[in-house]
């Protein structure tokens, strides 16, 4: 199962660390992981291209199944366009974890 843990800082989306896999299908043929692989790759390019955020991120790409993504230095964090796509990403994620929560789980922390 893929969990994906937000942090909310001060009502502003800070960070989210995924782990684990989907295990939906086969290695290569599994349209959940890749459905949430998608929705990351989408909120990094998006925040770096559209919203000119600095992102830190760290991603296993030997065994897979860790990606953290971090804005939570970010000169801009808190601007409206950060926040709407890392909540558009949360959206996503959510709505991914409501329709096959055999595969993905999320959750949302505030500090």
């Amino acid at each position: 199962m893929i969990q994906a843990t937000f942090v909310r800082q001060e009502g502003n989306l800070a960070s989210v660390e995924l782990t684990g896999h989907a295990g939906a299908g086969e290695y290569g043929f599994d349209i959940v992981c890749a459905a949430v692989s998608t929705l990351s790759i989408n909120l990094i390019n998006s925040l770096e291209v559209l919203a000119g955020c600095t992102v830190d991120y760290d991603i296993n790409e030997i065994d897979g199944g860790y990606m953290k993504i971090d804005i939570s230095m970010a000169a801009n964090k808190n601007e409206e366009k950060v926040q709407v796509l890392f909540e558009s990403f949360l959206l996503g994620i959510t709505n991914l974890a409501e329709n096959s929560s055999e595969f993905v789980s999320s959750s949302v922390i505030t500090i």
